[in-house]
């Protein structure tokens, strides 16, 4: 592929082809100014690939929020400024290569004062100092008409907001790219298939999903937000085994990229969170959930590890405030993984009954019957002083789950060892005699 483009200048125009451009951006990314900010990095690749790929009239600052950020419809308006700090960024960090090291090269990136869609010149001095002639004798008129192209792009936006997006909150399918909309499709499938978890051969599926994702689109940050959750889970159920550090590794770097891809979006927020409870920072942990809780309160994924941190945590009050919540959210799935979060801190606060009604419910509504609910309800029934069902229930549990880990488990993922005891000393007194030797 070759694009013409215009000799800033003068009145012809010089092709230069895809793989020079290509190059020319790769050389770019890899220097001092850029290397060390994945958040620019981004914006400047976006911009290039999609105009290598025909579409620099369609690169505009929402469209830039929505597929280098991720930002949803109903947040364009406030994000826009965020793409116009950026950009400047990205044009000051231009700059300053073709200024220093870039001095020589033979091709220039510019991202012209106005726009978003890239100009590629040639790089003889002349045309960088025309360039930068052009700019200084038009920045004046330029921020003027910036200035009242806003003014009223902002009242047509207040009085016609549903313009943006359609009222469903959904992102426009026009208004991405085809890559981002496989891309979004992908995760929100991966998204479904990470709970349960007590089954590894599930998970498996899903990081294959959030991978898939992030070779379709590599600059949106679901794939890499859920790869990260998936891979902090694998490391969590595969503790001590090998593999685990590295799942952990591949988390820690997942989770960073999407969260520095989009600082203020919830799951990345939420995927940080489960690392980091993952590693043991779980101050950090809680607090990074809440933000994400905060910000997005109806995205039922989000409140799904919210729910777990908590409970993991110990703030069995939080859990049980939250149950009200949790019912309506569990309307558009993660009901499982509410449930049994509210189950377990029932039993954990002594309502006994409240816990194996909850666990029933679940079940009865179609639910699987996994080993930690099985437990859970083993231990409640013993404590609620209804042995036999407790004795009934720890025969299924050795015949059904004989080799799960459950109390290596359980004391991995809980931060204080107490309630891992009090489950696990009223399955004994049921009679489940721990997992099977192999």
């Amino acid at each position: 592929m070759n694009v013409s483009v215009g000799n800033q200048g003068q009145t012809g125009t010089q092709s230069f082809s895809g793989e020079q451009l290509r190059a020319a951006l790769d050389k770019v990314l890899r220097s001092d100014e850029f290397k060390g900010s994945a958040r620019m990095r981004t914006f400047l690749s976006y911009v290039v690939t999609e105009t290598l790929e025909g579409r620099s009239d369609e690169i505009r600052a929402k469209t830039i929020a929505m597929d280098v950020y991720g930002y949803d419809a109903d947040e364009l308006l406030k994000r826009e400024g965020v793409v116009r700090v950026d950009a400047g960024r990205v044009r000051r960090k231009l700059q300053s290569y073709y200024d220093g090291k870039g001095i020589a090269d033979e091709l220039v990136i510019s991202l012209p004062v106005g726009g978003y869609a890239p100009e590629f010149l040639p790089g003889s001095s002349r045309s960088r100092r025309s360039l930068r002639g052009r700019r200084r004798a038009t920045a004046v008129v330029i921020s003027l008409s910036l200035l009242i192209v806003s003014i009223l792009f902002g009242v047509l936006i207040g009085r016609n907001s549903q313009s943006v997006a359609p009222k469903t909150g959904k992102t426009a399918i026009y208004d991405v790219s085809p890559a981002r909309v496989e891309a979004m499709n992908l995760s929100d499938a991966g998204r479904d298939l990470i709970f349960p978890v007590t089954d590894l051969a599930r998970l498996q599926p899903a990081l294959l999903i959030f991978k898939t994702a992030i070779e379709r689109d590599p600059l949106y940050y679901g794939g890499y937000a859920g790869a990260s959750q998936v891979e902090t889970m694998l490391a969590i159920m595969q503790s001590g085994k090998p593999g685990s550090d590295e799942f952990l590794h591949a988390a820690d770097k997942n989770s960073a990229y999407a969260l520095e891809m989009a600082p203020n979006a919830p799951w990345p927020l939420s995927a940080r969170a489960w690392f980091e409870f993952g590693v043991g920072n779980y101050e950090s942990a809680v607090g990074l959930s809440q933000r994400a809780v905060d910000l997005a309160p109806d995205d039922s994924h989000v409140a799904e590890f919210d729910a777990l941190i908590s409970l993991y945590t110990s703030d069995f009050d939080r859990v049980l405030s939250q149950s009200v919540r949790y019912r309506a959210l569990a309307q558009n799935g993660g009901g499982l993984v509410f449930d049994n979060a509210l189950g377990a801190a029932q039993f954990h606060t002594g309502d006994y009954a409240a816990a194996i009604r909850t666990f029933d419910k679940t079940i009865s509504r179609g639910g699987p019957f996994g080993p930690i609910s099985a437990a859970y309800l083993m231990a409640a029934h013993w404590r609620n002083g209804e042995q036999a069902e407790a004795q009934r229930l720890a025969r299924v549990f050795s015949d059904t789950w004989p080799s799960f880990p459950l109390e290596k488990l359980k004391a991995r993922v809980f931060v204080d060892p107490q309630p891992v005891q009090e489950l696990i000393s009223a399955m004994i007194a049921a009679g489940w005699s721990g997992p099977a030797k192999p």
